[in-house]
């Protein structure tokens, strides 16, 4: 089939929205360096494991940003009058894709490993292989997704790959997001405390895990119903320019975050002591130094280590 004629291309919803989708995610890049620099400053001393995650979710950030202003130059502007080549998908638009897909998974492999550490030894290995499994099913469908565009090449083809690739892709994307959200809400509550301080804070975490499991997955389904309700325009383009970055700063922001999480842990411990020192009951007192023991709930400590 011979590539769409320059006056059969909608510019609003073909590059239009892939514009859109650049202007939003260059945007959300600021946010991917400055959480970059504030974890670099505030946790100078953090493990190499933590830094290197850190900086490898940068520079694939980075990476996928240049992707996209490069894809985006190559059609409005080096074949803005050359109708031809706006009807085929350059390999940097394609590849922008591959690279969303390893920053989502390092992001759910992170929270996984968190899940692991957080499990008794008797569900550790079930829980985990079973998050794990989706986790890479949703990135082998990801490439596999890539692999199809690069050999539709053009725009108009795309939707033969709706049932093949691209909804599977979707489904263990926003599977896996979930299954992550709902272990880390089962473990968090599940490590609650007699201290209504802590108890505060976990349901605080757990109300994070949602959210971020409820970002990422709208955004995903979002883009799959765009893509195959009008596979020929590239509002789902659009979309996945900035999934990628969502995942990435839900992960630094986690990482940005422990301060916060351990200053409030350290308030309640401190309150406890307070009261168990003023108490001038024995009984009290050893009761409020058990409390001590526990209130530093050790869900809050092992996903903010």
């Amino acid at each position: 089939m011979d590539p769409q004629p320059a006056h059969k291309i909608k510019l609003d919803d073909t590059f239009g929205a892939a514009l859109i989708g650049a202007i939003v995610s260059a945007m959300m890049y600021g946010i991917t360096n400055l959480q970059t620099y504030f974890y670099y400053m505030t946790y100078p001393k953090d493990s190499l494991q933590n830094k290197l995650l850190v900086c490898a979710v940068w520079v694939l950030d980075t990476l996928q940003m240049a992707l996209v202003s490069l894809s985006i130059y190559h059609y409005l502007v080096t074949n803005y009058s050359n109708p031809a080549a706006l009807a085929i998908g350059h390999w940097s638009l394609f590849a922008s894709i591959a690279v969303n897909v390893t920053i989502a998974v390092i992001s759910q492999c992170y929270f996984t490993v968190r899940i692991y550490r957080l499990c008794s030894e008797r569900w550790r290995l079930w829980v985990t292989t079973f998050i794990a499994l989706v986790v890479i099913a949703h990135f082998a469908l990801g490439i596999e997704t890539v692999v199809f565009m690069f050999i539709k090449k053009e725009f108009i083809k795309l939707a033969d790959i709706t049932l093949v690739a691209a909804m599977p892709f979707a489904l263990f994307a926003v599977l896996s997001d979930i299954f992550v959200a709902v272990a880390l809400c089962i473990l968090l509550h599940g490590s609650r405390t007699g201290m209504r301080s802590t108890n505060a804070l976990i349901s605080t975490l757990i109300i994070y895990a949602i959210n971020r499991c409820l970002l990422t997955s709208v955004v995903a389904i979002v883009e799959v119903i765009v893509f195959a309700a009008a596979p020929k325009s590239l509002w789902f383009v659009g979309i996945d320019f900035v999934i990628g970055k969502l995942y990435a700063n839900s992960l630094l922001a986690t990482l940005n975050s422990r301060n916060a999480v351990r200053d409030a842990n350290t308030s309640s411990i401190n309150t406890v002591k307070f009261s168990s020192m003023r108490s001038s009951d024995p009984s009290v007192g050893i009761s409020a130094a058990e409390s001590v023991k526990t209130c530093c709930s050790p869900a809050v400590g092992t996903i903010w280590l």
